[in-house]
């Protein structure tokens, strides 16, 4: 909220200051009508306005609505709002873009995490002192994700499905979820994992 108010400063004192230059010579993209996070974008859903912007601002908003077709929200926007590179995820069309469905027990997906983010996804293999747990796939995206309740409002086991472009990355996955217990961590917007190492054994660095 407080960068939305920030970025509404900015816009309303460039403006200002450009009204007598004859007007604003840019549009950028607005969300035509409300939007919940998790709305797969669509033309009909954007539209171009008119408007002069800070330089700082005009770096996190689009000037096309093209570009945004097919990328998703990942948090909600009002009718007239900016659309922000920090609110959407853009999923590629890429036809070697692979996807993946599998069912996740309770407690190894987060609640809050929706369809639009990002996700490791670990694998934990053995048990006792011999388990061991790596990461199979960095900053997959979450296509869909399914919490079915049951009559007395319990969640069940998720259905998520998550799209990958390296194959091996495909390979990796599918053999985890045979063999290991998946675990999807939530990683939307969080920085990659430098010097983490990529598998965990116990009593070990």
């Amino acid at each position: 909220m407080g960068g939305l108010l920030v970025a509404a400063a900015a816009v309303g004192l460039f403006a200002a200051a450009t009204r007598s230059a004859g007007g604003p010579t840019r549009s950028y993209v607005v969300a035509r009508q409300e939007l919940a996070a998790g709305t797969r974008l669509q033309a009909s859903d954007l539209e171009l306005m008119p408007m002069e912007l800070a330089p700082a601002v005009r770096a996190r908003v689009f000037d096309s609505a093209q570009v945004l077709v097919g990328a998703t929200l990942v948090s909600p926007l009002g009718a007239g709002e900016l659309v922000q590179s920090s609110a959407v995820v853009a999923r590629k069309a890429d036809t070697a873009s692979r996807e993946l469905s599998f069912t996740l027990e309770r407690g190894r997906v987060g609640t809050g995490i929706k369809q639009g983010e990002r996700a490791d996804l670990l694998a934990t293999y053995g048990t006792g002192n011999d388990a061991f747990t790596t990461v199979v796939v960095r900053q997959a995206l979450l296509v869909a994700i399914d919490r079915p309740r049951s009559p007395s409002g319990d969640s069940g086991p998720t259905t998520v499905t998550v799209a990958v472009d390296d194959p091996a990355d495909a390979l990796a996955l599918a053999h985890a979820l045979q063999l290991g217990k998946v675990t999807l961590v939530r990683s939307t917007g969080a920085p990659p994992l430098a010097g983490v190492p990529p598998t965990y054994r116990v009593g070990r660095s």
